[in-house]
């Protein structure tokens, strides 16, 4: 017979012609190309020393039962086989079989795909998952670690087990000597290197330059790099990747050029992943120094809280009592003493500047549990306790909300007082929901708040009133802070303070 039909020769893949028995007939040109054979060698040949199922049984077999079968098969049709080279290698192939008949004699065309590369692709894939999967794992166990060194340490390991990169280092840098030290590295990198040494901007290393400029770099020949730190270092080929301002990682083989794109992706992704948990680790100290710092704090206010309460008031009380005394005598007879009563307003003056200071020093405390409030209803038990003279209260818009209601109606009342000592006896103040409905404010008619003082109003010791203690609208700001609302004082005539912010509570009747 004729070796094939010409038209085989276009087709990109080796193939072959086989009759029922195996035999080879005739092979295209692609059969050289690919698989070493001169296609003429071929013929007569058994398709079994060509081809073998890697997984048991004969090809023949196979070949045998798709020729035999009457019912056409679609070249679609497929074997995964290994096909032995000219050289002795081999390689893995899809096997497409496509049954004809010439003379009257079944034959099938062998399509042969070279699949080598789609596994080879195929099993990198499986691998960079894999990998993927196991960094994701480590860093899982990584963000549970709070500490740096621990971290660092915990970091070169996961490069050798889950990377398979056995030699590592991670060095971090110390501000107060401007350095980068050595902390943490695997066992491999210590039988080649030893002592691990310290990199400073004095000396020349590739370490140094990596972390001073933020940018990766990889080594492919370091004994072909001038600036590598050791010349005689065993380490063929490096990658040194920064760690933001904490330091940076080394990765090493004692192999010219041994990481290909894969493990440099992989490698950056790793160090993007331990500078992630170096920044919450140092933020967790900072939270912890703060939380330390607060808790001084804390005890300082409460000592002076105590302070002020004790140690001032019994020699206040002490004073106002022998001004009773005192002033009983005068009655005895008959005679009055205006300088007793200016020592009776200084004591007065003192002790409002005590409960001030003592109000003051306790907004440190924190804010546990808030409960639904009704600001009609609070203002005006709030009016009530305050001493308002001639002064009128009018509720606008009413307002429900959810607040501590001991420290708002500290606040509410250190504004009441305030309105009528600098808007005067018969001063209108009026409260009521903000137009926005995300707060609530208080207003009055007064002269306001000069604007030399706006900016700095709710500071501590901030007054126009030259007797006032200039605590009261400090204490109103803590108040607001503390339940996470902002404050501000309006533009306008008179004196305006807003609260935003504020959770709003569902709109039931407030048990005050």
């Amino acid at each position: 017979m004729d070796r094939f039909p010409e038209a085989l020769d276009g087709l990109p893949d080796p193939v072959v012609i086989v009759d029922t028995d195996g035999i080879v007939h005739a092979g295209n040109d692609r059969v050289e190309s690919v698989l070493g054979y001169d296609p003429v060698e071929l013929e007569g040949t058994d398709v079994e020393s060509l081809l073998y199922d890697p997984y048991g049984g004969t090809s023949g077999e196979n070949l045998e039962r798709y020729v035999s079968d009457p019912e056409p098969r679609s070249m679609a049709a497929s074997l995964d086989l290994v096909a032995r080279r000219a050289d002795g290698s081999e390689v893995p192939v899809t096997v497409s079989l496509g049954p004809f008949e010439r003379d009257g004699e079944p034959y099938l065309v062998v399509t042969m795909v070279d699949v080598k590369e789609q596994r080879a692709k195929r099993a990198e894939l499986h691998r960079r998952t894999r990998t993927l999967e196991a960094l994701h794992e480590a860093t899982q166990d990584l963000l549970k670690t709070t500490d740096r060194e621990l971290a660092a340490s915990a970091a070169v390991e996961y490069v050798e087990e889950v990377l398979g990169h056995p030699i590592a280092a991670i060095w971090l840098y110390d501000e107060e000597i401007d350095a980068l030290e050595p902390v943490a590295w695997t066992d491999r990198a210590d039988e080649l290197i030893g002592d691990h040494p310290r990199f400073t901007p004095d000396e020349s290393s590739i370490s140094w330059e990596v972390f001073e400029s933020g940018d990766p770099e990889y080594v492919a020949d370091t004994h072909a790099d001038a600036d590598r730190y050791n010349p005689d270092s065993l380490i063929r080929s490096e990658l040194v990747l920064p760690l933001g301002r904490y330091g940076v990682i080394d990765v090493g083989s004692t192999e010219r050029d041994a990481f290909d794109e894969s493990d440099l992706a992989v490698a950056r992704l790793w160090a993007a992943t331990v500078t992630m948990v170096f920044v919450r680790i140092e933020r967790e100290r900072q939270l912890r120094v703060r939380e330390d710092e607060i808790a001084r704090e804390r005890d300082r206010l409460e000592e002076f809280a105590s302070l002020v309460s004790h140690d001032l008031r019994n020699p206040l009380n002490v004073a106002a009592g022998n001004i009773d005394l005192v002033r009983a005598r005068f009655e005895e007879k008959n005679t009055e003493s205006p300088e007793l009563d200016a020592v009776a307003r200084a004591l007065d003056r003192m002790e409002a500047l005590v409960e001030d200071m003592l109000a003051l020093a306790r907004q440190g405390e924190t804010i546990d549990e808030t409960e639904p409030v009704t600001l009609s209803a609070l203002a005006q038990e709030c009016w009530g306790n305050v001493d308002t003279a001639e002064a009128s209260l009018t509720i606008g818009d009413d307002f429900r909300f959810r607040a501590d209601r001991s420290r708002l109606r500290q606040a509410l009342e250190n504004l009441f007082a305030n309105a009528v000592v600098h808007g005067g006896e018969d001063v209108r103040v009026e409260v009521g929901a903000l137009a926005d409905g995300s707060g609530f404010y208080v207003a009055d008619d007064g002269p306001g708040i000069p604007d030399d003082l706006r900016g700095e109003v709710f500071e501590a010791g901030v007054s126009t009133d030259p007797d006032g203690t200039g605590f009261g609208l400090k204490i109103v700001a803590e108040v607001a802070d503390a339940h996470g609302w902002s404050l501000s004082l309006a533009d306008g005539d008179g004196a305006r303070f807003e609260f935003r912010d504020v959770a709003l509570a569902p709109a039931v009747t407030d048990r005050a």
